[in-house]
């Protein structure tokens, strides 16, 4: 992800792709979302190991990426950019899957299990590195954009290694390991009803999370708009390099490192719902600085911001669905989530700001001011709207 989120705008750009263009190619990878992350979750939930699918995973990312090196015209560059979001969404659900898992098996034998944060931290580093190696390979040996897919090929094949280390999530022949079912506290949904993504869906269809998953899904048009974008935003309208993309949004991460290390304490000491209500109304508050305060500053100072958006939209829900999820169906309740809200959020949002950033006379300004009213309107529904007071008992 960090060798490609900061700059595949750019790398489009460089292939010729006008704005509508870049918004539509990204925003139709997304596709995939819709698709794989539902199909591995199930999987997961009824007859295999989260490690071997994600063995999979990764070699079908290393060789996507590849594949993307040698594609030119928007056709071609969509084609295979949906192949590489078809390798690649389902990870995110079904890492958060085996390590929900692990923390359930820790706690059933007595132990305490590291905190879901302090795991996703992790991630946030791996973020980091790509971008100071990128850095070097652009600015001070010449290398073009193009190295940026090398590095993700070859990170893909690292952590296609890595699957042979994590733990077993099954017992043997496929079938579920020493689970204990606790005791629900949302009972509308029966264990064994129907499949387990049909579970989960019910699941998700209860007021509480119905809301979060609203709010949420509105607050990803603004942030899908924002992830496609702020590449062209920062050497378009601001003058940056493009070897610059990698480490001016280092400075966010780096930054998100302390916030999501935070997370366990700000969880307890201000519960789920102020949390989140000022994570969502400071993402507005960036959307706007940066779509009606254009200059370099403030480009890199909004960086500050971007560990609340973090723990709003990759950390918290994942935490809360887990939450509001049994055993039975962990696995697809998280990648319906990915598929319904994070996944179709995103798609939607770049499609939005590509026509937006293409038909304006502001440009990608425009697409940023769209950004920031569809986010205050996020920001409200989930304020006035959301009101689980079961999230007192999460753990982090």
């Amino acid at each position: 992800m960090g060798s490609v989120a900061p700059y595949l705008a750019r790398f489009l750009e460089y292939r010729g792709l006008n704005d509508a263009e870049i918004g539509t190619v990204q925003g139709l990878g997304g596709l995939a979302v819709l698709v794989t992350p539902a199909l591995m979750g199930l999987l997961a939930d009824l007859k295999f190991e989260n490690k071997t699918l994600l063995a999979w995973v990764f070699l079908a990312t290393a060789i996507s990426q590849a594949l993307m090196l040698v594609c030119f015209g928007f056709w071609t560059l969509l084609i295979v950019n949906c192949l590489c979001s078809l390798s690649f969404i389902p990870a995110l659900s079904l890492q958060d899957g085996l390590t929900f898992t692990q923390q359930k098996r820790q706690r059933d034998a007595g132990t305490t299990p590291v905190p879901y944060h302090r795991v996703r931290v992790w991630g946030t580093l791996g973020f980091i590195a790509p971008s100071l190696v990128l850095y070097g390979l652009m600015e001070w040996m010449g290398f073009s954009i193009e190295m940026t897919l090398v590095c993700a090929a070859f990170a893909a094949l690292l952590t296609l290694v890595n699957t042979f280390f994590l733990p077993h999530t099954r017992g043997k022949f496929g079938a579920p390991g020493p689970l204990s079912e606790t005791p629900d506290p949302h009972p509308p949904v029966e264990p064994g009803e129907g499949t387990p993504t049909m579970q989960a869906l019910r699941r998700m269809m209860q007021p509480d999370i119905l809301v979060f998953c609203i709010s949420l899904w509105l607050m990803q048009l603004a942030v899908g708009a924002y992830y496609s974008f702020y590449p062209i935003y920062m050497t378009r309208q601001i003058g940056v390099r493009d070897a610059w993309l990698g480490p001016i949004s280092s400075v966010g991460v780096v930054l998100e490192v302390f916030f999501i290390l935070l997370f366990g304490w700000m969880i307890k000491r201000f519960g789920l719902k102020r949390l989140m209500t000022a994570c969502l109304l400071l993402i507005v508050v960036r959307m706007a600085l940066l779509a009606f305060v254009p200059n370099l500053a403030v480009a890199v100072g909004t960086q500050v911001l971007h560990g609340m958006m973090v723990l709003a939209m990759h950390v918290a829900p994942p935490l809360y669905l887990n939450h509001r999820a049994q055993p039975a169906f962990r696995n697809s309740m998280q990648s319906l989530y990915t598929m319904l809200v994070y996944g179709s959020g995103r798609i939607v949002g770049s499609l939005l700001g590509g026509v937006v950033a293409q038909n304006s006379a502001g440009g990608v300004l425009s697409v940023f001011a769209w950004a920031t009213l569809i986010a205050a309107v996020s920001f409200v529904l989930f304020a006035i709207g959301f009101r689980d007071h079961t999230t007192d008992r999460m753990e982090p």
